[in-house]
């Protein structure tokens, strides 16, 4: 149970729940129900109530902070017909916390050190909210803030190990996640049923991403099952898969170019840097990193780049002469042993009238020469540019392991 206004009005994404569920399946939890509730008493309440009659435990993220808008405390004691009390630790706690930062804490964040009767704290290590438990009815009711890193540390240290102690499963559920190089779902879906058909007690789940999907297999009887389901995706999807359950496509395109001593620079243009971004998410990646430029108008591409103007002119921007032209420009001018490049039309309107929204060119440049790939993706805006940055780095990934370029879409 997720509380906020913002999220109800959509400020800001709910991702909470979806973080709790991950860590809660491997115990074996059956997830019943999940719920955006604003900053009401009585909605809170009501949610609440609904959530205890089907449930063994509720978790409530979010709301446990020192404004007046925060109710999840008052709403709970409210609904349970229990007092909020003061903790004289967790006041104590507070005014540690402003003193060692050297700020002067205003009354109001007290309200944060009130535990309803009977709960147990839950230490708040990264912030000031402290969370919180207790069971009441056959229902434990467990709260916690809701900023996403002070709740992460909370369930990942706390509240997992207490529902494990609590709940002993009465049987495990395992699960193994690929990240797919993007394709039609529909062809992914009957390449996986096929592969692993005949196993008993795998079940599959997709999850469409920009540029990219998740199959996750898991099992709740059989981990030989997994394992034997496991091995022939590998066989099926073997290079379409390019990351794993805690790895990240860049990361692992970072990891194959330091295992072979090489360096890679980036040119771009509809993308705005969102390329060079992601590479450089990843720790150490000056190794092989050299450097981007970003190159949005005909003219910076011409002085930045290298790109013949009359090209441009007779041309456009989004052809594939051009893209190679960024990608050897960009690998040229910043010494590396791969250029990359990318050029496209991310819309609402064409800057190009040649090309529809959401045509995309994508260049890489090596010692040998220079290709380029024309797609046309979807979406909107903010998702062309999004699509194209995983789409590049894609291309990226399958040259640098020796790999065929496919159509990743």
């Amino acid at each position: 149970m997720a509380v906020g206004d913002e999220l109800l009005d959509g400020r800001v994404d709910e991702s909470n729940s979806s973080f709790i569920s991950d860590r809660f399946l491997p115990l074996g939890a059956r997830i019943v129900l999940r719920v955006i509730v604003g900053d009401d008493m009585e909605h809170i309440g009501s949610a609440l109530e609904m959530a205890m009659n089907i449930s063994q435990a509720v978790v409530i993220s979010g709301g446990l902070g020192p404004t007046e808008d925060d109710l999840t405390r008052e709403a709970v004691a409210r609904t349970l017909g229990l007092p909020l009390r003061r903790d004289s630790l967790q006041e104590e706690r507070l005014k540690e916390f402003f003193a060692a930062m050297g700020r002067e804490m205003s009354p109001t964040n007290l309200k944060q050190a009130d535990l309803v009767e009977g709960a147990e704290p839950i230490t708040a290590r990264l912030g000031t909210a402290p969370g919180q438990w207790l069971e009441r009815e056959g229902c434990m009711v467990i709260m916690v803030p809701g900023v996403p890193r002070e709740m992460r540390d909370m369930i990942t240290g706390d509240v997992v190990p207490l529902l494990a102690e609590r709940f002993p499963p009465r049987e495990s559920v395992e699960a193994k996640v690929f990240i797919v190089a993007a394709r039609p779902e529909s062809e992914l879906a009957e390449q996986v049923q096929a592969a692993i058909a005949g196993l008993r007690d795998v079940s599959v789940a997709y999850r469409a991403m920009m540029g990219q999907i998740e199959v996750k297999l898991s099992t709740a009887a059989d981990a030989a099952a997994l394992a034997q389901a496991e091995e022939r995706i590998r066989q099926a999807l073997g290079p379409w898969i390019v990351a794993e359950a805690g790895e990240t496509l860049e990361g692992n395109l970072g990891r194959e170019l330091r295992s072979r001593a090489m360096t890679i620079a980036v040119a771009e243009s509809l993308t705005g840097g969102m390329v060079g971004e992601r590479i450089t998410r990843v720790p150490g990646s000056s190794d092989y990193f050299q450097g981007g430029i970003l190159a949005y108008t005909y003219g910076a591409k011409t002085r930045l780049l290298g790109v013949d103007a009359g090209l441009l002119e007779a041309k456009g921007a989004v052809n594939g002469e051009v893209a190679e032209a960024m990608a050897s420009g960009v690998r040229d001018r910043l010494a590396a042993d791969i250029g990359i490049a990318l050029t496209g039309v991310a819309g609402p309107e064409s800057g190009d009238e040649r090309e529809p929204q959401g045509t995309v060119v994508f260049g890489l440049a090596d010692g040998s020469g220079a290709f380029s790939w024309k797609y046309r993706l979807p979406g909107d805006r903010d998702m062309v540019r999004q699509f194209a940055t995983t789409v590049m780095l894609t291309i990226a990934y399958f040259y640098v392991r020796g790999e065929e370029i496919r159509d990743v879409r």
